[in-house]
């Protein structure tokens, strides 16, 4: 270590320029001492240091008085001092700067967070993603109706404007019209309900439109007369016997059930039956209804496991007929049902049939194709026109009887709901 030797003056504040001419004179004697001998050692040197500074410290009187000489402050406004002459930099600020850099990395991160502006087209799409699908279609399905009669009536000066393009005047005028000449493509009358649902579509489609009309609120007296031919036309069609037998699916008794067991249509035969049985239990279990449901079921909705009460099946429902979870259905929930097996271990135990069924398809789609030899799956989902007679094959192959539908499934729910005073 180097000390630094002060010579003995008549002035005691011994200023800090003084103390760095005897640092630059040791260094001075390392370098001579390196540049003689480049084999010197590192002791040699520390000997020579040592040597020199014991002979200049003898002639130094041993009482020096420092006075007030402050060597930490004294540096630090060296320091201070040459950092104002040699930084100065104009204008420029390091906050500013990183605030700005900030500013920058933020807009980064909302521009991946928010991707690009969408257009009126994705927007309308968003919505008409989340619409029925039987709504669309009777929609569709009641404007086609009305163009085909506008199309037959709109000859000569008769010329009748699109629904959407109508004055409430116009429409008033139009409807009476239009509904007492209604005929299907056979020349039938339609039913009461039928009539009755032709004119909600033709709302429908005006709603699609903007335009906001009530055709059977009573307080609208735009469209009396209208609900006056509604009414007396749905009156006369009852009159008339036309439809009033409704065409309604059958639920599965407990005897039908047993036959779909006992013909092997259920069980653990192959990958159909298999599949069979869980499309029916899904529904008698857990209400699911027609088709749709079916259609988006994963198998991710599905939990199995066991507590205090026994061996379960968790059925966690999303979206349907029933719940959208849109601003209408906030308050409600979706399904989220428990069934316990009384029977586990037993040749109907139905816990087994869900627990082979999800390991046989493991993940994603809960319906895929069955494979022939075991109960192996495919990859592609089953078509939803096959899934839509799923209750009906079933039940022409165990022999029964009725008329048997997807929705004889969620029909057997209710039913047993019911048997057991429980609300659907």
């Amino acid at each position: 270590m180097l000390h630094c030797l002060f010579s003995d003056n008549d002035d005691e504040d011994i200023i800090l320029s003084q103390n760095l001419d005897d640092i630059e004179k040791e260094l001075a004697v390392i370098n001579n001492i390196e540049n003689d001998d480049d084999d010197i050692i590192l002791s040699q040197i520390l000997d020579n240091i040592i040597e020199k500074e014991l002979a200049e410290k003898n002639n130094i009187e041993k009482d020096v008085d420092y006075g007030e000489l402050n060597l930490i402050s004294t540096a630090e406004e060296f320091v201070k001092a040459e950092m104002e002459k040699e930084s100065d930099y104009g204008e420029f600020n390091l906050i500013s700067t990183a605030e700005e850099h900030v500013k920058e990395e933020v807009k980064s991160v909302v521009v991946e967070r928010f991707q690009t502006p969408v257009s009126r087209v994705e927007i309308d799409t968003l919505i008409h993603s989340q619409t029925n699908a039987n709504t669309r279609k009777n929609t569709k399905w009641s404007l086609n109706i009305f163009n085909e009669w506008r199309k037959c009536r709109s000859k000569g000066d008769n010329d009748i404007p699109e629904l959407q393009d109508m004055t409430a005047e116009e429409l008033d005028y139009w409807l009476q019209r239009f509904l007492v000449e209604l005929r299907k493509m056979n020349g039938d009358e339609y039913s009461p309900k039928s009539v009755y649902y032709i004119i909600c579509g033709l709302m429908r489609h005006l709603k699609d439109h903007n335009i906001y009309i009530n055709i059977l609120e009573e307080a609208d007296k735009r469209f009396v007369l209208t609900r006056k031919v509604l009414d007396a036309k749905m009156k006369e069609l009852v009159s008339k016997g036309v439809s009033c037998k409704p065409k309604t699916a059958d639920p599965v008794s407990n005897e039908d059930e047993d036959k779909l067991w006992n013909s092997g249509v259920f069980g653990f035969t192959n990958s159909t039956s298999l599949q069979y049985t869980v499309f029916f239990y899904a529904c008698k279990l857990f209400g699911l209804r027609g088709r749709d449901e079916h259609r988006h079921l994963e198998t991710d909705q599905f939990e199995l496991g066991n507590d205090k009460n026994g061996y379960y099946i968790r059925y966690i429902g999303r979206n349907n007929k029933t719940f959208t979870g849109g601003l209408a259905h906030l308050k409600l929930k979706n399904k989220d049902i428990k069934h316990y097996c009384t029977n586990y271990g037993g040749q109907r135990c139905l816990y087994t049939v869900f627990k082979t069924y999800l390991d046989a398809i493991e993940s994603g789609i809960f319906y895929r194709k069955p494979l022939q030899n075991g109960i192996r799956y495919g990859k592609q989902p089953v078509g939803i026109n096959k899934l839509g007679n799923f209750m009906k094959e079933m039940c022409q192959q165990a022999g029964l009887v009725g008329n048997y539908t997807n929705h004889s499934g969620k029909k057997t729910c209710a039913t047993e709901m019911y048997r057991n005073g429980q609300d659907e």
